[in-house]
């Protein structure tokens, strides 16, 4: 009982140890350079927007890939002043800003804070408003050399394309687990596997060819794969740059596959080789299946 009561009289102690690593701010010199960029995108210039970076800065944007440079911070800054007006960046309601001086850093501080961008486009009159945490590192000659930028990128995109006047309706992959189903599909009709091919579709799955009127139902459809398998002894579709996997937003949405491909098949009876450029689109419903097949083969 003893040894209990000493270790949960341990607990505590154990649970809130801590180690300082610097020492933060709520006010610092740094946080000003700072408070300098965000009312030199509001109303002020290039020359004004570059004293405060350092030439080689690097500028992080959510997702980003690569650092931006100071040259890409200027044209976003100028774009902005020029299609937007009443540019403001304030702090976001119940934050505060806080510099951070970590022990053994001898040239800067980071400057971190939580800020609202709003602006107006001259044209519509549409507002933005955006959410934003910013982390900058501040040297001690008051140039800033890296930031880091996180906001909902999404909701700003959407925003802004509404204030241009522009309505976005879907989005475009050129990788998706549909595009996997399409290429085991063609997989299956190279191999003569039929059965396994017509279960990637929905029973109701309508079959257009273009310049052909009228569509062919599942049943119907099967029978022109068997006829196809059975006049060429190869059948080899090589792959015209890569498939697109579209969701179309509209409505209550869809999924889309755009490919393009060049059929080469060898005849079975006469040995003869052909080469012909195909276009297909499938349209996949909700379960994943094919609902409707569109091709048009180029003579």
């Amino acid at each position: 009982m003893k040894k209990l009561v000493m270790l949960l009289a341990l607990i505590p102690v154990l649970g809130w140890s801590q180690v300082k690593s610097g020492t933060s701010y709520s006010e610092h010199p740094a946080y000003d350079v700072i408070t300098k960029i965000y009312k030199i995108w509001e109303s002020g210039t290039e020359a004004d927007l570059r004293a405060l970076y350092a030439e080689d800065a690097k500028i992080w944007g959510p997702g980003d890939e690569e650092a931006g440079t100071v040259d890409q911070e200027v044209s976003n800054m100028l774009w902005w002043q020029e299609n937007f007006s009443d540019i403001k960046v304030t702090v976001m309601e119940g934050a505060t800003p806080d510099v951070i001086k970590f022990k053994g850093d001898k040239k800067g501080v980071w400057a971190m804070d939580w800020m609202v961008f709003t602006a107006v486009n001259k044209t519509s009159g549409l507002p933005i408003k955006v959410n934003i945490h910013t982390n900058n590192y501040v040297t001690n000659e008051g140039k800033v050399t890296m930031t880091s930028n996180h906001h909902d990128r999404e909701s700003a995109g959407a925003q802004i394309q509404a204030s241009l006047g522009m309505h976005r309706n879907g989005r475009v992959y050129d990788e998706h687990p549909i595009i996997d189903s399409l290429n085991e599909m063609v997989a299956h009709f190279e191999a003569g596997e039929i059965s396994e091919l017509a279960t990637y579709f929905a029973e109701d799955v309508e079959f257009y060819r273009l310049g052909v009127d009228g569509h062919l139902n599942l049943e119907e459809r099967t029978a022109t794969w068997h006829q196809e398998v059975a006049t060429n002894s190869v059948r080899d579709l090589e792959q015209s740059g890569y498939p697109d996997a579209i969701y179309y937003a509209r409505g209550e949405g869809q999924w889309v596959v755009q490919s393009w491909w060049w059929v080469n098949n060898t005849n079975a009876e006469t040995g003869e080789k052909t080469r012909k450029y195909l276009h297909m689109s499938h349209h996949f419903n909700k379960e994943g299946k094919v609902s409707r097949e569109t091709i048009y083969m180029a003579n």
